[in-house]
């Protein structure tokens, strides 16, 4: 085996690992996780995510993440990140960047990873070559690989006949059987050639912690190609390889890999090592069926970061997506510290799980209320919205005065009070963008919404409201507060005959210009008495 980089050693000798690093003389680490006499039900894990830097983050990865790192934190263990890069043709630039600011967004802090470091790196496979090449030649040496000089046209060729003949099983082991004379001699001529699986006969058995025992006959296992005639090595060898000197107990990834599983269990076996436990996830699903396609939006979690979502709900949400909270316990986990406490890898299930987007609106409804109930979590929610309403808002707002007397309507204090009083009303803090703009700039009376209110509004009622009269007691209003506002419009209702519950349709066309919203006398509140009389002069005007 080749060595490994000097880094590599002195993070070893930094560290004190709670798990067993081996340095061998030829510098390769080797972890192991040593056996403990706690008492506690569960060992410390090593986990890891190993994604392939080919684009955006999708909900399935986050869930493999959040699986992984809800099972180390659970047992004490550690979540490590490693990129799969092997695949030089399907690589995204800034990819791995992305990826890992997705993961610090969700709250997945990395214990091992590229940009932390750790005892067992490099964590870029690209970078740990050398790795397996050595380890592809002592298996081509104990006779479980093989060396395969077969061109792309002959593979062609076989690939073709099988479709045509309905065997499919792959390559037909052609360069399994050569002697060492005829290997030398394409050796000596330096043609081309991948190292592939010698897959035995029999049959391997996968124990699965979620599907159980599944058996797979060996003659329908083809030989892999385990290093490609570039030097770069396939996701089997790679990950096998990885996983054994990273030390991983449990590996936790999605269920398309079952099926090349067996393949991993066979080089386990031929390398003499020990496999980790698997945990295959179920497929996330569109609802009415067919599998989450890659293609939509709806797939990747930088669209839910643009929507405004919190990461807690997002987590709380694909938490759900195979695993099902203790029983009798409620489905909103408002931090990662109580998906951690409630998560148990006992109750992984093997349904597939349904993408349900009006859920994840409703889950990040529950995670806005409970972030509302203090002034620090609505502190939060409006400095995150800030930036967004001075982005659409701000020159509007500017343009009211040019003595900037409504500039107020920018500042965190003003939009935590719009929060506090439409939290009822908004799924997403980015629903005030869209929903209560009324809060920044003047209602838009020409729009389809507010025509239609306009034309349901009670003639009495409009003649009341818009009265210059009414207008004139509101202004003298001492308090000017919800309370005062709602006892205003109420005990005029009653003077005049007019049902209040007339009165205030005509008093949120006014103000707002929306059909549907938060309480009018709260809203009133927050805009303010001058605001309040000029709209309420605009609508009058419009009116006659």
């Amino acid at each position: 085996m080749l060595r490994l980089s000097t880094r590599i050693h002195s993070t070893i000798a930094a560290t004190r690992p709670r798990f067993h690093v081996r340095l061998y003389t030829n510098g390769v680490a080797e972890v192991s996780i040593p056996t403990t006499t706690t008492t506690t039900k569960q060992q410390p894990v090593r986990v890891r995510f190993a994604p392939s830097p080919t684009g955006h983050l999708h909900l399935g990865g986050l869930r493999t993440a959040l699986f992984n790192y809800l099972l180390a934190k659970k047992t004490g263990g550690d979540f490590i990140l490693r990129i799969e890069d092997t695949d030089q043709t399907r690589l995204v630039p800034g990819a791995t960047e992305k990826l890992i600011s997705v993961l610090s967004w969700a709250g997945i802090k990395l214990d091992e990873g590229p940009d932390v470091g750790g005892a067992c790196g490099p964590y870029v496979q690209s970078k740990r070559t050398d790795i397996y090449r050595e380890h592809a030649r002592q298996l081509v040496e104990s006779g479980h690989a093989y060396r395969c000089f077969c061109t792309p046209e002959r593979l062609d060729r076989i690939r073709k006949l099988g479709q045509k003949t309905g065997n499919q099983i792959g390559y037909d082991r052609h360069c399994a059987h050569l002697s060492e004379q005829q290997i030398k001699e394409n050796m000596e001529k330096q043609l081309p050639y991948t190292i592939r699986l010698r897959t035995p006969e029999g049959e391997t058995k996968v124990d699965d912690m979620v599907h159980g025992p599944v058996t797979f006959a060996n003659r329908l296992l083809d030989d892999s190609v385990l290093i490609k005639s570039d030097g770069f090595p396939t996701y089997h060898l790679a990950n096998v390889v990885d996983d054994h000197l990273m030390g991983i107990s449990h590996v936790l990834r999605g269920d398309e890999w079952l099926p090349s599983t067996p393949k991993h269990i066979i080089l386990y076996n031929a390398f003499g090592w020990r496999s980790p436990r698997f945990v295959h996830l179920p497929l996330l699903m569109k609802p009415g069926g067919g599998k989450l396609s890659k293609r939509s939006n709806d797939a990747y979690v930088e669209h839910y970061i643009e929507q405004g979502y919190f990461p807690e709900a997002l987590n709380n949400f694909v938490a759900l997506l195979g695993w099902s909270p203790p029983a009798g316990g409620s489905e909103i986990l408002t931090s990662m510290d109580e998906l951690v406490d409630k998560f148990d890898i006992g109750e992984l299930n093997d349904s597939q799980a349904v993408v349900d987007v009006n859920k994840l609106l409703w889950i990040n409804k529950q995670h806005l209320l409970k972030r509302a109930e203090t002034p620090e979590g609505t502190q939060s929610m409006a400095e995150q919205l800030h930036p967004l309403v001075n982005d659409k808002f701000g020159d509007k707002v500017k343009a009211l005065d040019p003595n900037g007397k409504h500039l107020y309507r920018l500042s965190v204090d003003y939009i935590s009070k719009v929060i506090g009083c439409v939290k009822e009303r908004i799924r997403l803090t980015s629903d005030v963008l869209e929903y209560c703009n009324y809060f920044f700039v003047k209602p838009d009376y020409t729009a389809d919404e507010a025509q239609t209110l306009k034309k349901r509004l009670k003639a009495k009622a409009k003649d009341l409201v818009y009265s210059k009269e009414a207008r004139q007691g509101f202004e003298a209003l001492d308090q000017f507060d919800s309370v005062s506002i709602n006892r205003y419009w109420n005990d005029l209702a009653k003077e005049n005959g007019v049902s209040y519950n007339q009165v205030m349709p005509t008093l949120r066309y006014a103000i707002t210009g929306r059909s549907v919203g938060a309480s009018i006398p709260l809203t009133m509140e927050i805009l303010g008495k001058s605001t309040c009389l000029s709209r309420l002069e605009e609508a009058a005007a419009s009116n006659q």
